[in-house]
């Protein structure tokens, strides 16, 4: 089987399996919004899904350092779709509370941070190294259009039928990648504790984070990725945990919620396009820097627009506001995934290098979310966008002394 037909195969996994999590954005963030009408409580919501990645960052690291890629996605998609079962019959038995949706995005998020780093080695295992970059974006569209056509499903089924049936979707849709792991060939090879000599125990140890860290810093590629991420996470990704608080300034309906999440990921549907044609002729910082002045200028005039009269309009503006946002978030994360699958020269911190930046995003994503949902419930969601535009705009101010982005554009050369 080439590589082009085994990463079709994953793309469609892919595009599934973020169907699955877009349905369940509903039933973890926007259901424990609507019950207490906090926007912090959906940003613990979000927490429980993300935060496992830096509580666990050495154990992943470590298991793929002894297991295949692909083992660990098939078991710790098994898992997910067993927690999914157990979520329906507890719902369908009458149990949905809070503490319930927190706990079952808990489980999602534990194992969560297993399959990121594990998806991200196993491209790298599929992929041409030199065409990384092409690759994380045609991924992401595949990624986005599962998650568009999942968060519309969602507030579908919300809507009609009620949140047990979200489980019972996103369980179904977690099968197609499950099938296609095992079509899907995988060139690492397991080394078992027992078939290693007291001598390649000690050379193969598992680095400490400060070590790895220190790995990071010594690459350029590697240490502007990180911090572009650190950006991206902290007022990009948390947008997305306080999304039902801007459906509510709209119209408090899941219909409404699924519109606009399917706005943001419709932005990151086109990134492939987006990128494939304008990546010819401008360099990675250039692109970059256009990035985030397209999302300093739209967060920085949202607060105008919610003085609009509510309503259709009033939607209408924030599904065309949403959408550009969502393409340049995902044009910074292709860079910096780029950077982390290619950056370094050595290849056996890979998996450490993963995790860690896994963990760091796991960590800054959610003090973003804290920080705008603490905003939002002392005012409402525009002050906090506002902030998020202005620390965009604080980071072009970064770009024109940072001597070391010059290193960008050695992630595709790389």
């Amino acid at each position: 089987m080439s590589n082009r037909v085994m990463l079709a195969m994953l793309g469609i996994g892919f595009s599934t399996s973020s169907f699955a999590a877009a349905v369940m954005s509903l039933a973890y963030s926007y259901l424990t919004y609507q019950l207490t009408g906090r926007a912090s409580i959906a940003v613990v919501a979000s927490a429980c899904l993300v935060l496992p990645l830096a509580i666990l960052v050495k154990v992943t690291g470590a298991i793929l350092r002894r297991r295949s890629a692909k083992t660990v996605l098939v078991w710790t998609n098994v898992a997910t779709i067993a927690s999914y079962i157990f979520g329906t019959a507890a719902i369908m038995a009458g149990f949905i509370s809070v503490p319930f949706l927190l706990f079952m995005a808990l489980i999602a998020g534990i194992g969560q941070a297993f399959m990121y780093p594990a998806w991200n080695v196993l491209l790298t295992e599929t992929a041409p190294r030199d065409s990384m970059e092409e690759v994380n974006a045609g991924m992401s569209a595949w990624w986005a259009a599962g998650a568009l056509l999942g968060v519309l499903c969602g507030g579908l089924i919300q809507a009609n039928l009620g949140p047990a049936w979200l489980f019972v979707a996103a369980s179904v849709g977690m099968v197609p990648m499950v099938v296609v792991l095992f079509f899907v060939r995988s060139v690492q090879v397991a080394v078992e504790p027992e078939d290693l000599t007291q001598g390649q125990m000690g050379r193969t140890s598992a680095p400490s984070l400060r070590q790895t860290l220190d790995y990071i810093r010594q690459s350029p590629v590697l240490w502007v990725g990180l911090l572009l991420m650190l950006v991206n996470e902290l007022v990009g990704y948390s947008l997305l945990s306080v999304m039902p608080a801007l459906a509510n300034e709209v119209d408090p309906s899941p219909i409404t919620y699924a519109l606009l999440m399917a706005s943001f990921y419709l932005g990151l549907f086109f990134v492939d396009i987006w990128m494939h044609r304008i990546h010819r002729e401008r360099s990675l910082r250039t692109l970059i820097v256009i990035a985030l002045i397209v999302m300093f200028v739209l967060l920085v005039i949202s607060p105008i627009l919610g003085q609009a009269p509510e309503g259709t309009f009033k939607l209408i503006a924030f599904m065309i506001l949403l959408s550009p946002i969502g393409l340049m978030v995902v044009v910074i994360e292709t860079f910096y995934e780029s950077a982390q699958q290619v950056g370094g020269t050595d290849e056996t911190k890979v998996p450490y290098v993963l995790a860690l930046f896994s963990a760091v995003g796991a960590v800054i994503g959610t003090i973003g979310g804290f920080i705008l949902a603490a905003i939002i419930d002392l005012s409402n969601v525009f002050p906090a966008l506002l902030l998020a535009g202005l620390l965009w705009g604080g980071s072009l101010l970064y770009l024109r002394w940072a001597r070391h982005l010059q290193h960008v554009d050695a992630v595709s050369a790389d």
